[in-house]
């Protein structure tokens, strides 16, 4: 493959990594709706993301800058254009540039209009070397919509620099984990399908209707076709107590004769299964055989483990204490937490 196929290759990259990060906050944010790839609706179409109240964020992708020089009005111009015109198009949107290089006096610009309040007082107060930059855009905005000012160009534009390739993914891995069991897996099912969304593929477990564009059920429905499920953020200290305070439950069980326990292979078999990182075990055995009891054994050495290991953190569930509550508000109630 050529130089240019393969830079070709790593820009859409990028791009499906940050329509990546976007999708997160669509399923994580009730504030965000959907999210399109190279969308045909939009002026600036990378990576479009709606929201509730029907505002929009639309997003325009540039890798990097030639020898990673920092990008000028000049070397941006059609892409100011387009989001000049889009501004002005649709009061509710928003513009984000994305780039691994820097945006030099773009940046500092629009980093210099957010301390100012109104429009006067940054015009007010232009140093000599904003001026020139806000000049130098007052004159691409104005061939393109001559009623949009500088300052709500810049007001309702933002310029991010993102980290390499490898970070990228190792963030958004990071960030996947908090939310989602399975992530890895996860990770590889979503990416698959943004990739889909940006060359308009169809997966055929999805609908017609979005097939240019994911909402926020769609991608919990992949990540549960993927094995992944939804997972709530909870500080640690809380999963323990929880944990601790619902495998109280149903361990009051007759387990010794004349005051004895009898010792079952069982129990060390089980614990080396644990130790092989073994990702489901059954125990199985007739009626009356001693299951109860070498899972209450099990528990307990589990337990004692936790003491010195972090990241051990056992749970025991008496099934039969629940069996006959019918309502998850009564189980609940009997001390088995509503998530489980």
């Amino acid at each position: 493959m050529s130089i240019a196929g393969i830079l070709s290759n790593r820009g859409d990259i990028y791009q499906t990594l940050v329509a990546f990060d976007w999708a997160l906050t669509v399923l994580s944010d009730l504030e965000f709706q959907w999210l399109e790839i190279d969308s045909t609706n939009y002026l600036v179409d990378d990576v479009v993301i709606g929201k509730s109240d029907g505002s929009l964020i639309c997003c325009q992708c540039k890798k990097n800058q030639a020898n990673f020089r920092a990008w000028s009005i000049a070397d941006l111009a059609d892409e100011l254009d387009k989001a000049a015109l889009a501004l002005a198009k649709n009061k509710q949107a928003q513009v984000r540039f994305y780039s691994r290089s820097e945006f030099g006096s773009l940046a500092k610009l629009r980093e210099y209009s957010t301390l100012h309040a109104n429009e006067a007082d940054y015009l007010a107060k232009l140093t000599k070397e904003h001026r020139q930059t806000n000049s130098d855009l007052a004159a691409r905005i104005a061939d393109q919509v001559p009623n949009l000012s500088t300052y709500e160009f810049l007001h309702r534009t933002s310029f991010e620099i993102s980290p390499d390739f490898d970070r990228m993914e190792i963030l958004l891995r990071e960030r996947l984990h908090q939310m989602a069991s399975n992530s890895d897996v996860a990770f590889n099912a979503l990416c698959m399908r943004l990739d889909k969304l940006g060359g308009r593929v169809e997966d055929g477990n999805l609908s017609a209707s979005t097939q240019h564009r994911l909402t926020k059920d769609d991608i919990k429905e992949i990540l549960h076709r993927s094995g992944a499920m939804l997972v709530p953020s909870m500080d640690i200290s809380e999963v323990r107590k929880s944990f601790a305070s619902t495998s109280v439950i149903g361990r009051h069980w007759h387990r010794d004769i004349a005051g004895q326990r009898i010792s079952s292979p069982v129990l060390g078999e089980l614990l080396a299964a644990i130790d092989a990182k073994k990702r489901s075990i059954l125990l199985t055995g007739l009626p009356g055989s001693g299951k109860t009891c070498v899972m209450l054994s099990l528990q307990e050495a589990l337990e004692q483990r936790m003491q010195v290991r972090s990241d051990l953190v056992p749970l025991f569930i008496q099934s039969r204490e629940f069996a006959d509550l019918a309502a998850a508000q009564d189980r609940q109630a009997q001390g088995l937490p509503e998530q489980w």
